[in-house]
């Protein structure tokens, strides 16, 4: 493609989304060099849509309108009119009046006066090719109807019907502007899926992160850990960014399963208020059980837990440590086949105790081999 550049190719508006474009551009690779927050790459794939609003006006409104420039065609047939009428003259000069009007030249007195109809035919024919088609166009909508004759002029439709000409340039112009409209909307519609593919993977690699994930969607664990993988045991208490019972909505949302271990009853109601809605749903409802109503085994806890079918509260201190320790042994039989859990499910201590240092080593060794986490709400320190 020719490198030459004519001012005339795009409008402002064209221009305007070559600025913008350039922006978006510039915010992806600040993105891949500081990743910073998940708000700039949004901004760039706004900052690109705009540009593709631009450019499409540019191209609609001003380069798909650019009329050929016919200056040189319009000389050539210039000439073939004066040829054609030195020609009659040659052939009947004598027979035409010699009339001069004030802007004729001092031998010119050959007019339409003094050609018959085959001659006039043939010049109007050769005037109306230098004619552009727009101007056709215009003076087509511009003529009276037929009906029209004796009414007073409309001059309101004379001044709605005054167009701007469009602009003209040569043919090989026309081409160019055409392609590098062409160029800038195919690098438009590139930026548009390559900000789409960094919003996704910027996603994808805040998910498992506790203190950047945002928006929370239920997303398979094999795909969300292909990035980042869940970190076995998240403690909360450094940096806190949302209560308990919006912890448990939060897990939900993602579509994880819990075993909530409290001895406060006014949290274990917090937590029940708030994962109401999720219970209500037609489908995929959430099924929330409590050890304190309703009669269940560790092992009953455990499976429920495991596939994701329940999540549980444990609301007696008592019963917290010895579920751990049967967790345990249900965990190592699981890590032995060299089993996984589907979907990340999690332990969430809440308790005014901490877990033992030995119980919680143990718990962060099974977690890595098995997928689950360990989320620890209070700073025991």
């Amino acid at each position: 493609m020719p490198l030459d550049w004519n001012m005339e190719y795009f409008s402002l508006s064209g221009y305007a989304s070559i600025l913008a474009w350039s922006g978006c551009l510039i915010l992806l690779l600040l993105h891949f060099i500081f990743k910073p927050r998940q708000t700039v790459c949004h901004s760039a794939l706004a900052i690109v849509l705009v540009a593709f609003a631009l450019a499409k006006f540019n191209s609609l409104a001003y380069v798909n309108k650019i009329q050929p420039d016919l200056s040189q065609q319009k000389a050539q047939l210039e000439a073939k009119i004066a040829a054609k009428q030195q020609e009659v003259l040659d052939d009947r000069g004598t027979q035409v009046a010699q009339i001069q009007f004030a802007e004729d030249g001092k031998d010119e007195f050959l007019d339409r006066a003094g050609l018959d109809e085959e001659d006039l035919e043939t010049i109007d024919q050769i005037r109306e090719e230098l004619t552009p088609e727009w101007k056709q166009e215009k003076k087509t909508r511009s003529s009276p109807a037929p009906d029209s004759a004796g009414e007073g002029m409309d001059t309101s439709f004379v001044k709605n019907s005054i167009e701007d000409q469009p602009v003209t340039m040569l043919e090989i112009d026309m081409m160019r502007a055409n392609q590098y409209d062409t160029l800038n909307l195919l690098i438009i519609k590139t930026l548009i899926g390559l900000s789409l593919l960094v919003i996704i993977y910027d996603y994808l690699r805040r998910h498992n992160l506790y203190e950047l994930s945002y928006f929370p969607i239920k997303i398979p664990s094999v795909l969300a850990n292909l990035i980042t993988p869940y970190p076995p045991v998240i403690d909360r208490s450094r940096q806190s960014r949302r209560s308990v019972a919006e912890e448990l909505a939060w897990l939900t949302k993602r579509g994880d399963s819990f075993i909530y271990f409290s001895s406060h009853p006014e949290n274990i109601k917090k937590a029940e208020e708030i994962l109401i809605p999720f219970s209500e749903k037609k489908k995929d409802s959430l099924q929330v059980i409590n050890t304190e109503t309703a009669s269940c085994t560790d092992e009953f806890a455990f499976e429920n837990w495991w596939f994701g079918r329940a999540s549980i509260i444990v609301g007696n201190a008592n019963n917290a440590e010895s579920m751990i320790q049967k967790f345990i042994k249900l965990l190592e039989v699981r890590k032995s086949t060299r089993a996984q859990i589907r979907q990340t499910a999690h332990l969430v201590w809440d308790l005014d105790f901490p877990i033992p240092t030995d119980t919680q080593v143990r718990l962060k060794q099974l977690a890595a081999r098995t997928g689950f986490s360990l989320l620890i709400c209070k700073s025991y320190e």
